[in-house]
């Protein structure tokens, strides 16, 4: 079957712009609250923020069951059969609402005994907020459906919310314990109202998955959910693991320095989430097509992340002083940042062929590789830190991607030799 490029071109084009509008928020929102919450509430508070939430996303994988993977890509397939999309919209909330309830128990319990937490009970236990608001998100679903205008204005409310309540009520050093709170609620809201519209669009029912499918639901995904928590282990552990050994204040300088990678990290996700059900439909219908396509939007993105590197490189020390790094400190930091500019070139490269692998539905070898690399990569992050600091810890992070790489590309040769595209 032979796909026209040319009306998959507009489409994406005009999707890629409505999309692009919604998640340049997501990129915008840590360069304008970063410097303010800074500012007004110190580096070592704001590195107890970024520990904090970095606790969120670590388990928010769990909550979400690899959702923005198999999710989109079910939606995606059966878009036109009603009956099977009332029965992922359902199966889907009722096996997540259950693990949502029972992340939330146990976190409750680790942040009353532990010390490390209970010094922070009200910071930690806010972040609730934000577990809560991701269970609601919609976007897997509306995304699967391609409606980006409305994953667009549900991105855009979010923020606005967040850093309206951010500004208004962050007043005090003392405030950071309800900046996570903010991005709960600014999450919570406009992802409520999306639910609502997927549920009146296809005239879905309020109905509980039975027992049976949620239990299947479960044993489905769990190989999946499982390296998908390694692989959060590996984004979100450094920050948790330097605010054991070195402190919040040092937690607090590599916050700076990942919100700044963590630009190129989110355009790449946003970017991986928008082709990837279009990947997906074109490798299904024409395997040649697909991969084509999948080229030259892979080269596009590996080509605007070296010449972002190269600008945030040479405006390295202007950028650390907008986020209000004392000038005392400016010189060790920017030395820091401009070696960790390695970092979004190699992820650019490892998150293309991640999309490949996926969309090629060989995510078991994903598994597989994913939980060795990320234990390797925790075991280095340790040695390295207590020994060279964060430069030790930023280059442990460049060996695991090199090997993440290296490892999809060679199983990859071997599948193309064995599977002759037509």
């Amino acid at each position: 079957m032979k796909i026209k490029f040319k009306d998959i071109k507009k489409k994406a084009s005009k999707d890629l712009i409505i999309y692009g509008i919604g998640q340049g928020f997501n990129l915008l929102t840590p360069l304008l609250v970063t410097p303010y919450i800074i500012n007004v509430c110190g580096i070592k508070n704001y590195g107890k923020v970024g520990v904090a939430m970095a606790f969120a996303f670590f388990v928010i994988v769990i909550i979400d069951y690899g959702i923005d993977i198999i999710g989109v890509k079910e939606v995606s397939t059966f878009r036109e059969n009603k009956e099977k999309l009332q029965n992922i919209f359902s199966v889907s909330y009722s096996g997540r609402f259950i693990l949502l309830v029972g992340i939330c128990g146990l976190l409750s319990i680790l942040f009353l005994l532990i010390p490390f937490f209970s010094s922070e009970k009200p910071l930690f236990f806010l972040i609730f907020f934000i577990l809560i608001g991701q269970f609601i998100n919609p976007n897997w679903f509306l995304q699967g459906i391609d409606n980006f205008v409305k994953i667009s204005v549900l991105n855009i409310v979010s923020k606005i919310i967040y850093l309206v309540l951010v500004f208004i009520f962050v007043q005090a050093p003392e405030d950071y314990i309800y900046v996570n709170l903010f991005w709960g609620i600014g999450m919570i809201l406009p992802f409520s109202y999306g639910v609502m519209y997927c549920i009146k669009k296809y005239n879905f029912r309020f109905i509980l998955a039975s027992k049976n499918q949620i239990s299947n639901y479960l044993k489905d995904g769990y190989k999946f959910c499982i390296s998908q928590v390694f692989l959060s282990f590996k984004n979100y552990s450094p920050i948790i693991l330097i605010s054991f050994l070195g402190g919040f204040n040092t937690a607090g300088f590599y916050r700076v320095i990942e919100q700044i990678i963590g630009v190129f990290r989110t355009y790449l996700q946003v970017t991986f989430r928008f082709f990837y059900p279009k990947i997906c439909f074109l490798i299904y219908t024409n395997k040649k097509q697909g991969i084509d396509f999948w080229k030259k939007v892979n080269l596009a993105n590996i080509s605007f992340i070296l010449l972002l590197t190269l600008f945030v490189f040479v405006l390295s020390e202007p950028i650390l002083q907008f986020f209000k790094i004392q000038l005392n400190d400016i010189d060790e930091v920017s030395y820091l940042l401009r070696f960790a500019l390695i970092l979004p070139f190699l992820i650019s490269i490892s998150y293309s062929l991640e999309q490949l692998l996926f969309s090629l539905e060989r995510k078991d070898f994903y598994i597989k590789i994913t939980i060795p690399s990320v234990l390797l990569n925790f075991l280095m992050m340790y040695t390295f830190f207590c020994v060279f600091n964060l430069k030790g810890l930023i280059s442990s992070l460049m060996i695991t991607e090199i090997t993440i790489i290296l490892a999809y590309s060679i199983y990859l040769n071997f599948y193309f030799k064995e599977n002759k595209t037509d």
